[in-house]
């Protein structure tokens, strides 16, 4: 039996086409030399052994048939590929360092290369385990069917292996890490939709010379030192039903935008809701709904918490959602919580329209009806 995409299926063995030699394979992935016949006991088979199997050694005068074991998605082999660490390879960690979790394809949007390479650097860094392909994600796999791009985490030893060649690893994302490799698929995706949008957003910026994105370790620059490396978290003393008390809204994402040659900087605190909590509650109000979430940022900035804990002077709160039914619903109940005023604070867009334009140019609808776009 044969597959048509670079491999081949033969007898339980698993056919895979490698370069031969890293440098050219646009990444750190492969060992370079001749390939060898893996057998089910995982010993390389010689020459005139591996000859039974067919004429298959050379492909194309510079590609090696390379066979292996057919393995599984999420176990590891005991004898991975050669690895030697390169640019890309650390730009890809970067990367995860930065976003948490990302697809093969967003991670090779970023790279802006070939596809191909990126997912044969990440399959070597799996291999190594500076990487991980979180098993959450089997449960998408098998709930939904069909074929799904293959989702990676950074490691601690891939975090370790940043800051060996001069990144900034902080604790949190020692944290982090840790926290979310048993995470369930419901996180998986959150965080992967969450992905999408700074994904697009920074592809969007680097095609602009007047605009320029700001990450989180950006903008927590000027924050205060105990600040610098925590969650973003904001809490105010907010009434619900009567009962004045503290709560708290972590926001999925914190970005800013750099626009123009004045250099004004906006920030944007990031909402993905995927309309899995209710927009308003009439009983339960202790649990997590949509306004109450609203009613802290208000109250926070109300309260000037965001200067006082980021270091930042101002801050809107840009929420993307399923339906355009959902937004007319968050724009009604965020009224409700402004005296009937509404607030520019809030901006609001859904998935589809979202989707359907470049980031930069999406019009966004104000708590107060308007619309605008993110650099206004």
């Amino acid at each position: 039996m044969t597959r048509g995409f670079a491999s081949i299926y033969v007898k339980h063995q698993f056919l895979r086409l490698a370069p031969p030699a890293p440098e050219d394979s646009g990444g750190g992935a492969q060992g370079g030399g001749q390939s060898k016949l893996y057998t089910g006991g995982g010993s390389p088979l010689s020459t005139a052994q591996a000859g039974k199997w067919g004429k298959w050694t050379r492909y194309n005068g510079a590609m090696y048939a390379q066979t292996r074991e057919r393995g599984r998605l999420f176990e590891r082999p005991e004898e991975p590929r050669a690895l030697r660490i390169t640019a890309r390879d650390l730009a890809l960690l970067g990367h995860l360092a930065r976003l948490r979790l990302a697809s093969v394809g967003q991670l090779a949007a970023l790279d802006g290369g070939s596809g191909q390479n990126v997912s044969r650097s990440l399959l070597v860094l799996w291999e190594h385990g500076y990487v991980e392909r979180l098993l959450g994600q089997l449960e998408s796999r098998l709930r939904y069917k069909g074929s799904f791009p293959l989702i990676y985490g950074l490691t601690r030893p891939g975090a370790w292996l940043l800051r060996k060649h001069g990144y900034d690893v902080r604790r949190r994302l020692l944290y982090e890490t840790d926290k979310q490799r048993n995470a369930g698929w419901r996180f998986i995706e959150h965080r992967v939709d969450i992905t999408e949008f700074m994904v697009r957003l920074e592809l969007a910026c680097r095609g602009r010379h007047d605009v320029a994105l700001l990450t989180r370790t950006e903008i927590l620059e000027d924050a205060p030192k105990t600040h610098r490396d925590r969650r973003v978290r904001l809490s105010a003393k907010v009434r619900i039903d009567g009962i004045l008390k503290e709560h708290s809204a972590d926001p999925d994402e914190l970005f800013g935008l750099r626009v123009g040659q004045s250099g004004h900087e906006s920030y944007f605190m990031f909402e993905r809701d995927r309309g899995e909590m209710p927009v308003v509650r009439h009983r339960s109000k202790e649990q997590t709904y949509y306004v109450k979430k609203m009613l802290i940022y208000h109250e926070a900035n109300r309260q000037g918490v965001h200067t006082r804990e980021l270091g930042i002077p101002h801050f809107r709160v840009a929420t993307v959602t399923t339906t355009a039914d959902r937004v007319e619903q968050m724009i009604a109940a965020q009224r409700e919580i402004t005296n009937g005023k509404g607030s520019n604070m809030f901006l609001f867009t859904d998935e589809a329209t979202f989707a359907a334009s470049d980031p930069l140019d999406v019009l966004w609808t104000t708590g107060k009806g308007s619309r605008i776009r993110l650099t206004d």
